[in-house]
């Protein structure tokens, strides 16, 4: 289950200043990793780039975790958009790099990143979920 075409996003410039500059070692790629791999990964990709989400968590918090959930599903979906991995591989971006990278779009596991950590910074706790489509394999993974 994919985006049959790619999403137009908002620019979000004014939103640049919130995050850290996104260097090239900040994007892991790892070659033939499955869906465990994955789901051990993203916790600490989170717990290590938690201040690249600080600033933009603070302005996504809302009166209830409610509010403040359907405030970052609005914000991720406007402003980042989708773009499945190469096949064979899995790359899990820190939330810098996939903000750097949202026009041409970013995975599952990096939106899973960069939602995870903003939640983590509003102190709402979460778990990731993994799910598989009309396959024998999970294939997708989120908060």
């Amino acid at each position: 289950m994919e985006a049959a075409r790619k999403r137009n996003i908002r620019s979000g410039e004014q939103y640049n200043h919130l995050f850290p500059k996104a260097e090239n070692s900040v994007s892991t790629i790892r070659k033939n990793a499955n869906v465990t791999h994955t789901v051990e990964f993203i916790p600490k990709v989170v717990h290590e780039t938690l201040h690249h989400t600080q600033a933009l968590s603070n302005q996504l918090k809302g009166q209830t975790d409610y509010e403040t959930c359907k405030n970052i599903w609005h914000f991720v979906y406007q402003h980042i958009a989708y773009k499945k991995d190469q096949e064979g591989y899995e790359q899990i971006r820190s939330p810098a790099r996939a903000w750097h990278d949202r026009q041409k779009g970013v995975d599952c596991d990096c939106y899973s990143v960069f939602i995870s950590s903003i939640l983590t910074n509003c102190k709402i706790p979460h778990i990731l979920r993994i799910t598989k489509y009309h396959r024998d394999y999970f294939q997708h993974i989120y908060p």
